[in-house]
């Protein structure tokens, strides 16, 4: 059985936002049918439905369009949009997505950068145009994205979604309740004291370059 209720018009589109769920067969599919319907009757009384069967793609495009950011900034995150984004989660409808599929799209993302579909024989090119495959053209590894671009993903994710709720388009963010890889923790290899000494008196030969090195050794670089 499928039941349908109606959600209002699509702010984007224009057209019926329906909302849909299927009731597989059963001695109980009437009464699953008629609790579905009271459910969805519910969300749409609370507005906690999504407004919108807008995909992924078009939150991204409405958000990068607005981006006030600096223009690498911009740069960065449009380039990670294209290459990860995109193609794995870009025709998704943003209703759909949830903390589930973030930590799916993420475990992806630390499998493999080039999001391979696992098939033997696969090779890494030395260059994406054509061109005659040599030595350097080799067999393909699967190489995971580093933990702090994957957190860069999960911030343009996140300001995405919050302002897709600011739009009214969903209630909440699925990237409150997703789990990104933790921060890289720093590591620090700073000279020894004797080391520092050879450092500083070596720069004093240009002084100007001596009192920016004093200084820095002296402040430990604090704002």
């Amino acid at each position: 059985m499928r039941v349908r209720v109606y959600g209002g018009l699509d702010p984007l589109t224009k057209q019926r936002h329906v909302l849909t769920e299927v009731i597989p067969k059963g001695p109980n599919a009437v009464r699953d049918a008629q609790r579905a319907r009271d459910r969805l009757l519910v969300e749409v009384a609370e507005r906690r439905n999504p407004k919108t069967s807008a995909t992924l793609d078009h939150l991204l495009e409405r958000y990068l369009s607005q981006f006030q950011g600096s223009p690498n900034t911009l740069q960065l995150y449009e380039t990670h949009v294209k290459n990860h984004i995109r193609p794995l989660l870009g025709t998704v409808k943003i209703g759909r997505i949830d903390a589930e599929v973030l930590d799916s799209f993420y475990a992806e993302l630390r499998r493999c950068r080039a999001h391979c579909k696992r098939q033997r024989g696969l090779i890494d090119h030395r260059v994406a145009k054509e061109h005659e495959c040599d030595e350097r053209c080799r067999p393909h590894r699967c190489k995971p994205l580093s933990a702090t671009t994957i957190r860069h993903i999960h911030f343009i994710l996140s300001g995405a979604f919050k302002k897709a709720i600011r739009w009214g388009w969903i209630k909440e963010s699925p990237t409150s309740w997703a789990e990104p890889p933790p921060a890289p923790k720093p590591n620090p290899k700073p000279p020894n004291a004797a080391q520092a000494g050879q450092i500083v008196t070596e720069s004093w030969k240009d002084p100007d370059w001596g009192a920016m090195i004093w200084t820095a050794m002296t402040t430990g670089v604090r704002r």
